[in-house]
C-alpha cells in the first residue's frame, strides 16, 4: 500500500463516519430554539397559536439542520435525518417530564396534530440534508 492510498483510505474512512457531536448538539440546539420561539406565544395567547407551530417546527428544522450540517462532508441526509429523530426523542422526553405528563400536551394538540408536528421536524431536518447533498467537497 503506498502512502498516498492509506491517506486516501484514512481520509475516507474520517469523512464517512458519523458526526454524533453535531447530531446530538444540533438536535438539542433546534429542541432550544423552538422553546424559545413557540412556548411565550402558546403561554401569552393560548391555543389559538397552534396552526402556527407546524411550518414552525418544519422551518427552524430545516434552517437549524441546514446551519449544523453545512461543513458536514458526507451523508446529510442520515445527519439530517439523525438530527430530527433525536430532536423529537428530546421532545418527547420534555413532554413526558411535564408536571401534567405527555398525555395534557397530546391533547393540547390532538393526537394528530401531535403526530404530525414531530414528523414535520424530521422533515424539515432531512430536508436541509438533501438540500445539501449535492454541494461541492
Amino acid at each position: 500500500m503506498t502512502g498516498n492510498t492509506a491517506t486516501a483510505t484514512a481520509t475516507n474512512e474520517t469523512s464517512s463516519r458519523l458526526r454524533w457531536g453535531r447530531i446530538i448538539g444540533g438536535a438539542f440546539l433546534l429542541e432550544f430554539v423552538l422553546v424559545l420561539a413557540l412556548v411565550p406565544p402558546l403561554q401569552i395567547i393560548g391555543t389559538k397559536v397552534i396552526p402556527y407551530v407546524y411550518p414552525a417546527v418544519l422551518v427552524f428544522g430545516f434552517l437549524v439542520t441546514w446551519w449544523i450540517l453545512r461543513k458536514v462532508p458526507q451523508r446529510p441526509v442520515l445527519h439530517g435525518t439523525l438530527i430530527g429523530l433525536v430532536a423529537t426523542a428530546i421532545y418527547v422526553g420534555l413532554c413526558a417530564a411535564n408536571p401534567d405528563g405527555i398525555q395534557s400536551v397530546i391533547d393540547m394538540y390532538g393526537l394528530f396534530g401531535f403526530i404530525a408536528g414531530n414528523a414535520l421536524r424530521t422533515v424539515g431536518c432531512m430536508a436541509a440534508g438533501f438540500a445539501l447533498r449535492g454541494r461541492a467537497q
